[in-house]
């Protein structure tokens, strides 16, 4: 597929026009300050006014640390109705789980470098379920950032993940495909951002993601470029739009006829292009609240006879509730993607219809902190897959209970 984004290509051009200027704009005292500095530079009444974790991220500061490390251990309990994803019995569970989370922020004061590296995982175990008896996520991350200017940084970021879960591979697969799987991969990418004019900002990246899976051929490299553009005209509101293309190349699967049948000594390919475009609002009122709205579109092609091409439309919104003592904190998620095939078809006949898959997530969370280092939260989650495909709509809703410790 052709991985051009003309318009990118513009702004790139653009941008390299316009470097002289800018760095031969002479700064004020205020503009060459950092966001960290005029923190620290705050009447102490002002400095009263911040969040607690922002005054006690500045605590840490006047100690003169570079090392800003924190964690969080959760146990939780709950209860799923659909652990295979099955459309035809499922099968529902109670669990108990742990999650750990853990971030370590390098920040040198006088320095153009900072770091960071996380751990983010959680193990859940099922009590008399036939369908799996544990599952298991985690992914570990390192960042290294280079700001040398006020309109320029750079960052390398790497990762690396495990998945042990049920999975609907139904997107890729010749035929609907749930199973528990094991799925081990690391990804890396080099990511340029640079700041331009009125709150404007361009960024590119590139990367590459490896995930090996066992006992099943579904092992793939790919590539992936994204190119965006960011506007802030306010500090309570940024607009963005960005275009991504991604080549995935499998190790086993072989390149398939238009009705799916696999071709011998061949290997599939996958091309997608998508555009994404996003607003985000946020505001003081009663608390902090966000907003964060987007939409999407995607297409998919393989490299064979358009078994596998699909076009999906994608829209997400997230709202978020902060109280003013940062005691409560209430989350709500919603996500819809739909999925059109353009040569699979279902059904028989002279003139079968599309294959086509629309899928919905609702999520709400919400957090009581009842103290400086514990909380309490209740999670629900509910997923509804609806295919015209037989047996392929299904299901699944989870709830948790549980308390976390922070530090």
């Amino acid at each position: 597929m052709a991985p051009a984004f003309v318009p990118c290509r513009l702004i790139l051009i653009g941008i390299l026009a316009i470097l002289p200027e800018l760095s031969a704009q002479p700064a004020t005292d205020e503009s060459d300050d950092s966001v960290v500095d005029q923190l620290l530079a705050l009447p102490d009444d002002l400095e009263e006014e911040l969040p607690d974790d922002v005054k006690a991220f500045l605590a840490e500061l006047d100690e003169e640390s570079n090392w800003f490390p924190s964690f969080t251990l959760s146990a939780l309990m709950g209860e799923r109705d659909n652990v295979g994803l099955s459309s035809v019995v499922p099968q529902s569970a109670y669990f108990g789980e742990a999650r750990a989370e853990g971030f370590l922020w390098w920040q040198p004061l006088d320095s153009a470098w900072e770091g960071l590296v996380m751990l983010d995982g959680r193990h859940r175990r099922y009590e008399n379920n036939p369908v799996a008896d544990e599952e298991q996520s985690w992914l570990g991350q390192a960042e290294l950032s280079w700001l040398p200017l006020r309109w320029f940084d750079l960052k390398v970021r790497t990762q690396g993940f495990f998945q042990d879960e049920v999975i609907d591979l139904s997107t890729t697969a010749a035929q609907r495909t749930v199973l528990p799987i094991q799925v081990l991969g690391g990804r890396a990418d080099l990511t340029a951002r640079f700041k331009l004019l009125s709150g404007v900002a361009i960024e590119s990246r590139a990367g590459g993601l490896r995930s090996d899976y066992r006992e099943l051929a579904e092992d793939f490299y790919s590539r992936d470029w994204w190119n965006g553009v960011t506007w802030a005209p306010a500090r309570w509101m940024k607009l963005y739009y960005g275009q991504q293309t991604i080549d995935r190349d499998y190790d086993f699967r072989n390149q398939t006829t238009a009705g799916g049948r696999s071709i011998a000594d061949t290997l599939l390919a996958f091309g997608q292009d998508e555009e994404q475009g996003r607003l985000q609002f946020k505001m003081k009122w009663l608390g902090s609240w966000r907003l964060d709205v987007a939409g999407g579109l995607v297409e998919n092609r393989d490299n064979a006879a358009g078994f596998f091409n699909y076009d999906r439309k994608r829209w997400r919104s997230e709202l978020e509730w902060v109280s003013p003592e940062d005691r409560w904190e209430l989350r709500v998620e919603w996500e819809e993607k739909a999925t059109d095939y353009l040569n699979q078809t279902v059904g028989a006949g002279l003139n079968p219809e599309r294959r086509r898959q629309d899928d919905r997530l609702r999520r709400g969370e919400v957090i009581w902190r009842f103290n400086d280092r514990w909380n309490a939260r209740v999670e629900y989650e509910d997923t509804l897959s609806e295919s015209n495909e037989v047996n392929a709509t299904y299901r699944d809703r989870t709830i948790w209970f549980g308390l976390s410790f922070e530090s």
